[in-house]
């Protein structure tokens, strides 16, 4: 009879594959929080004025989610978040082409419900 050979050590060859998995993951995570980028498709327009100074961002994407700061948040508690903006402070407000426009009338509705009316809308050139 042969006598078999026994395999000393370990098969990392899974083990690696597990690595590259979260390694992959990792990269895709790293790279949306460094860019901070909320997928909204601006509509264009002809003239543009680049703002500088401001404080708060409200993005609106095409399914409806309503960002602040970056953050994604709820109507409700976006009408107590306006609450912690100052009536000199600028707002950028960024809606998808193809978001719906009740949202975006209940984003200036709000503002101007709350006397702020430094209200700028993002476009691309």
């Amino acid at each position: 009879m042969r006598s078999l050979k026994r395999q000393e050590g370990m098969n990392v060859v899974p083990f690696i594959d597990v690595l590259l998995v979260l390694l992959a993951i990792i990269f895709v995570i790293s790279n949306f929080i460094a860019l901070g980028k909320i997928e909204v498709n601006l509509p264009s327009a002809s003239t543009t004025t680049e703002i500088k100074e401001t404080k708060h961002h409200i993005a609106i994407t095409k399914d409806g989610e309503l960002f602040f700061n970056d953050e994604s948040i709820s109507k409700e508690a976006f009408e107590e978040k306006i609450k912690e903006i100052k009536k000199e402070d600028i707002v950028i407000i960024r809606s998808d082409k193809k978001a719906f426009y009740e949202d975006f009338v209940f984003v200036i509705d709000t503002l101007k419900t709350h006397q702020i009316d430094k209200i700028s809308m993002a476009v691309e050139k």
